[in-house]
């Protein structure tokens, strides 16, 4: 019985220092990247109230103009721009936002320097008028974003530090759950409230604790779901775990060959026949090759509520880039387990997967995990100080001589 206990102890030891220098280590970036989370995690509703002038329409008709003169319109407010994404949100009282990126030359260390330009135009649907474009470059609501990503460095090397940071995680919320795991009932009700009318320090370390208990299983999923951004050798073993080939997943039509025209007149064609496949689409995704290429698809992704889904369901269908002909399509129900886990894993990352409720739930999570290597590091800096003042004290007691206490002596003569 004293074994298992001395070998309780000693692994408890262990697991301690491990959950102490991890999260010393891992700490600022923790903070940084949670924080960025928080305010991502309400990306639509920010872009929609701060940017209100561009994303919703001044006006509003009975017919909407098609996808191609929409395309003329925003490329001949911004010439030079290749735009090659178009969103469209049923709601009718909103602008169609068109997408134009382009990666920089030479890339520095930082995600901007990546970047030569990243625009998002807005054009009213009904009469082909731009309203104007958000510079994602520099729009505070996706720096929040990279920000979480990849703490603002060039792709490469900010999401391999966020990667790391969550395993950290992971590997910081099973010790804490053994390091928080009670001997008894009396201090289980110990640790499943916190004392608030107690000392800050006591109050903190609750906090630390018994906050962590709480979330714990949040602080895996979270850290989970964002490590697919980080290492494919991660997708790859959730894929197989859900029993698929990560080479069967994601398996894509080849692009037919062209010869160089320009696939302006097929965008109506494939616009107006995407609509009709789900009646029930809520957003629709319109993926054009707008350049003058030897071969590219154009490509609509709707997106639609199942009743029978968990998943954040969408089907994909592929067109001839010169015909407008539906040469492919991809449905939600047809799609292996894998790729839904996939499609699904932003929205249940980001916490949009089931609207405001899950945003509410990733936000509040974030801003909690933000705050975990701050009140453990005060948890540890209380320890150090306490330690400092047990070892000078006893230094002090150290160097008082045994003769230097005068002994009792007999008053008797």
């Amino acid at each position: 019985m004293n074994k298992r206990k001395a070998k309780k102890s000693r692994l408890k030891k262990i697991l301690g220092w491990l959950h102490l220098y991890l999260g010393l280590v891992a700490g600022l970036v923790v903070f940084v990247s949670m924080l960025g989370a928080a305010i991502f995690a309400w990306e639509e509703e920010l872009t929609n109230w701060y940017y209100a002038d561009l994303v919703y329409a001044d006006t509003i008709g009975t017919e909407t103009l098609p996808p191609s003169q929409l395309y003329a319109a925003v490329e001949a407010a911004y010439p030079g721009k290749n735009f090659t994404f178009l969103k469209v949100d049923r709601a009718p009282n909103k602008n169609y936002a068109l997408r134009s990126y382009k990666g920089a030359e030479e890339p520095g260390w930082t995600w901007a320097s990546g970047v030569a330009h990243y625009y998002v135009s807005y054009v009213n649907p009904y009469t082909g008028k731009v309203a104007g474009h958000i510079d994602k470059k520099r729009d505070w609501i996706m720096l929040a974003r990279f920000l979480h990503q990849n703490l603002l460095l060039k792709h490469s090397i900010g999401t391999q530090i966020v990667g790391a940071a969550a395993l950290i995680m992971v590997a910081l919320a099973l010790s804490g759950l053994y390091l928080w795991w009670p001997k008894n009932r009396k201090i289980l009700r110990q640790r499943l409230k916190i004392k608030w009318g107690a000392r800050f320090k006591r109050v903190n370390w609750d906090y630390h604790s018994v906050g962590g208990f709480y979330t714990h299983l949040f602080i895996l999923f979270f850290a989970c779901t964002g490590l697919v951004w980080s290492y494919k050798w991660w997708s790859n073993s959730v894929y197989r775990m859900l029993g698929n080939d990560p080479k069967e997943v994601f398996v894509r039509p080849k692009s037919p060959q062209l010869d160089g025209c320009d696939q302006t007149a097929i965008i109506d064609l494939a616009f107006a026949d995407a609509q009709t496949r789900r009646p029930d689409w809520y957003k629709l995704y319109l993926n054009v090759p707008r350049a003058k290429s030897k071969k590219g698809t154009i490509s609509a992704r709707l997106y639609f509520h199942h009743p029978e889904s968990w998943w954040e369901t969408n089907d994909v269908y592929y067109y001839h880039p010169e015909t407008g002909a539906l040469h492919h399509a991809h449905k939600h129900d047809e799609k292996l387990l894998g790729e839904k886990w996939r499609n699904s894993n932003y929205a249940m990352h980001v916490g949009s997967i089931y609207g405001w409720p899950t945003k509410v739930i990733a936000s509040l999570c974030a801003l909690f995990f933000a705050t975990l290597p701050i009140s453990g590091f005060l948890i540890w800096w209380g320890r150090k100080k306490k330690k400092s003042r047990s070892a000078s004290r006893k230094t002090r007691m150290d160097t008082i001589k045994p003769n230097s206490v005068l002994p009792r002596t007999n008053s008797a003569s």
